[in-house]
Formats: C-alpha cells, sequence, structure tokens
C-alpha cells in the first residue's frame, strides 16, 4: 500500500504544479488523472490479492 501514498502524493504535485503553471495545467492535470489511476488499479489488485479474487471469478458471480 506504499505505492498508493507515493502514486497519490505524485498526484497531488501534479495538481498543484497545474495551479502555478496554468500554461501547462493541462499537462499537469492529465499526469495527476494517469497517478491516480495507477492509485487504484494498485488498491483494486491488493484487494484482489487479499480476497482471492480475481476478474473473472467477478465475472462469472454477476452473471450468475
Amino acid at each position: 500500500m506504499l505505492l498508493v501514498v507515493q502514486y497519490r502524493a505524485n498526484a497531488a504535485s501534479c495538481r498543484a504544479r497545474a495551479i502555478n503553471e496554468p500554461t501547462n495545467s493541462v499537462h499537469w492535470l492529465g499526469e495527476a488523472q494517469r497517478w491516480e489511476r495507477l492509485a487504484e488499479d494498485e488498491v483494486s489488485s491488493h484487494f484482489m490479492e487479499c480476497n482471492g479474487t480475481s476478474s473473472s471469478d467477478l465475472t462469472n458471480t454477476k452473471a450468475h
């Protein structure tokens, strides 16, 4: 979970740079979004590891 903290800190840093660099704000907000997506993926992966659930298991459960 340490990666999640690092990824979210990177995202916050990018959002701060977007505020401080208005001419490059689109770039920095895109970078922030990328870091947040990585954090979400890491949380999802951790959840699946802890619960022994794969995405195919979830799909099969929803289908029934």
